[in-house]
């Protein structure tokens, strides 16, 4: 008995071992199980990053591309901005002068106005306009006869070309050719 209960005890034992082992089994295979779909889960979880990561690479390239671009513009900007503000100082500069000037007309203007309205200054007016006009005319005539004298005297170097002149009149009888055609001929016809 004392064998039977021994072998009892080392199958009890046995067993239980068995039983702890096989329950130690499923324990570590639910735990492998666990570690299995853990580890899927961070391939899945691995994978969607790196397609993430793809993703966020392609979009910091364009954004790189872009920015470059941008940069670009605004720097072609940033130049037309300049030379438009020179152009506009200038323009300003321009403005100014113009502005003064026309104060200046204005002024002018006004004192003519007021020499203008009394008839003894207009009198005055009037007749310095028409001494001017008529040295302007005799100006011009001045010019014209200076001009002619400078053609004359170009014409005179060109020379007459063999002709026999004495005080601009011909005195050497032309050449005259006369051409005889018989009466058969009518003078349609050549």
């Amino acid at each position: 008995m004392k064998d039977s209960l021994k072998f009892t005890l080392v199958a009890v034992g046995i067993c239980a071992v068995f039983f702890i082992m096989g329950r130690e089994i499923i324990e570590a295979r639910s735990k492998l199980r666990q570690a299995q779909d853990q580890a899927a889960q961070e391939k899945k979880e691995k994978a969607w990053i790196q397609e993430e990561l793809k993703i966020t690479r392609g979009e910091l390239f364009r954004t790189g591309r872009d920015l470059r671009t941008a940069r670009g513009k605004l720097a072609f900007v940033n130049t037309k901005i300049k030379a438009m503000k020179n152009n506009n100082s200038i323009l300003m500069n321009a403005r100014i002068g113009l502005e003064r000037k026309i104060a200046i007309l204005q002024q002018e203007r006004k004192t003519m106005e007021a020499k203008l309205h009394s008839l003894s200054e207009l009198k005055k007016a009037i007749r310095q306009v028409k001494l001017e006009i008529r040295e302007d005319r005799i100006r011009q005539r001045e010019e014209s006869k200076r001009q002619q004298r400078e053609i004359d005297k170009w014409e005179t170097a060109r020379g007459n070309r063999g002709f026999l002149t004495k005080d601009g009149e011909d005195y050497y009888r032309p050449k005259v050719n006369v051409e005889v055609r018989p009466a058969s001929i009518s003078l349609n016809k050549k």
